[in-house]
């Protein structure tokens, strides 16, 4: 185990804003029927504990026919988005960069 479980509840809480919001699909949409859930770009470090669960996700989109794009950075770890000096981070940034705009609705 690589985080306190007091630790991820606390964090979890934190993203959720309540307790009750907890269970609900679109605080953790992994498990849950997916059907509609909007397009969706996943970007996993291939060094992560945590990657399982973002592989997991994306497979689950796929199956509920939604929109998923899927991308696995070489040598990365978890949270190079907080490192923006590590390549990772310009490569993650690109991604997310990219995806964006090929979604843009013309004005």
């Amino acid at each position: 185990m690589t985080h306190a479980p007091w630790a991820l509840d606390v964090a979890n809480r934190n993203h959720a804003g309540t307790r009750r919001a907890l269970v609900h699909r679109y605080a953790f949409p992994g498990g849950h029927d997916l059907t509609g859930f909007p397009p969706t770009l996943v970007v996993n470090a291939e060094r992560d504990t945590m990657r399982t669960s973002g592989d997991r996700f994306a497979a689950e989109l796929a199956v509920a026919g939604s929109d998923v794009e899927r991308h696995v950075l070489p040598g990365s770890a978890h949270a190079f988005l907080n490192r923006p000096g590590l390549p990772a981070f310009a490569t993650g940034t690109a991604l997310i960069a990219e995806w964006m705009r090929r979604r843009r609705t013309p004005a």
